[in-house]
C-alpha cells in the first residue's frame, strides 16, 4: 500500500505516537498532509495512506461509488477490501517508520472518515489486536471530518462499547455531497455506545476550514496531555 511518512522532531521518546491519515474520494495521500502536519505539531509519526482504488480520471478512492436509479450509493464490498488491505499493511508500515502501533490517532476526511468508522466498529481498533491483520495496532482516538456512518456497520456498532473512546467529529453546514445530518447521526450513535464525542458544525461546504484545523490541534494536544 502506497503512503507518505513524515517523521516527528527528535525527542527522548524512542517510538512516537502515529497519526494515521486517510484521504477522501478522488484525491491521494498528499491531500491531507498540510492538515496532518499542523495538528501533529511535530509530535507524531504521520502515515498518510493512498486509497488502493485508482480512479479513471485522476486520484484514488477507498471504495467505489455506484450509480443506481435511486442515485449514487457506496459500494460496501470494495470498502471492506480496502479495509482488509489497510489492516494487513499497517503494522509493518508503522514498524518500518519507527512509530508506536499501540498509540495511533486516526484521521480521515469524507470516504476516509467512513472507513475509520468501519474500522473502529467492525474491527475494534480501540483495543490492541492480538494477532492477524492489524496485530498490535491500537487506536487512541479518531478524527472524522465530513464523513458518515456506513449503513452496513450499524449491527456491529450496536454491540461495540466504546468506554470513553474519544472522537472529534466535524462537518460542513452547507456540505453538498454528504448531508450535514450525518454529523448528528454519528454523534448520537457513538455517544449511545459510550464514546466521548466532540461534534462541531462549521459554515462551509464539503471541506475543512482553518478554524476547524485549529480546534482539532487544541483538542489533540489536550488528548495527549502536552
Amino acid at each position: 500500500m502506497n503512503y507518505i511518512a513524515r517523521h516527528p522532531q527528535p525527542s527522548s521518546t524512542s517510538k512516537p505516537p502515529t497519526l494515521l491519515v486517510l484521504h477522501g474520494y478522488g484525491t491521494d495521500e498528499h491531500d491531507l498532509l498540510p492538515i496532518a502536519e499542523q495538528v501533529s505539531r511535530g509530535r507524531f509519526l504521520i502515515v498518510s495512506l493512498q486509497g488502493p482504488i485508482e480512479l479513471p480520471n485522476s486520484g484514488h478512492a477507498w471504495y467505489h461509488l455506484l450509480q443506481t436509479p435511486d442515485g449514487i450509493i457506496p459500494d460496501n464490498p470494495s470498502r471492506h477490501d480496502s479495509e482488509e488491505q489497510l489492516l494487513a499493511a499497517l503494522p509493518n508500515i508503522i514498524e518500518q517508520e519507527g512509530g508506536d502501533p499501540s498509540r495511533v490517532v486516526l484521521m480521515g476526511f469524507s470516504q476516509g472518515a467512513a472507513v475509520l468508522y468501519s474500522l473502529v466498529a467492525i474491527y475494534d481498533l480501540t483495543s490492541p489486536l492480538p494477532s492477524g491483520r492489524g496485530a498490535g495496532v491500537r487506536a487512541l482516538a479518531s478524527i472524522n471530518m465530513s464523513g458518515y456512518l456506513p449503513r452496513d456497520i450499524f449491527e456491529a456498532l450496536a454491540e461495540r462499547p466504546f468506554n470513553g473512546f474519544p472522537f472529534f467529529l466535524c462537518h460542513g453546514e452547507y456540505d453538498e455531497l454528504i448531508p450535514s445530518q450525518a454529523l448528528a447521526e454519528a454523534e448520537e450513535w457513538l455517544a449511545k455506545q459510550g464514546a466521548q464525542v466532540t461534534a462541531k458544525m462549521y459554515p462551509v461546504g464539503h471541506g475543512v476550514l482553518p478554524e476547524t484545523v485549529e480546534e482539532i490541534t487544541v483538542w489533540l494536544r489536550q488528548l495527549m496531555n502536552d
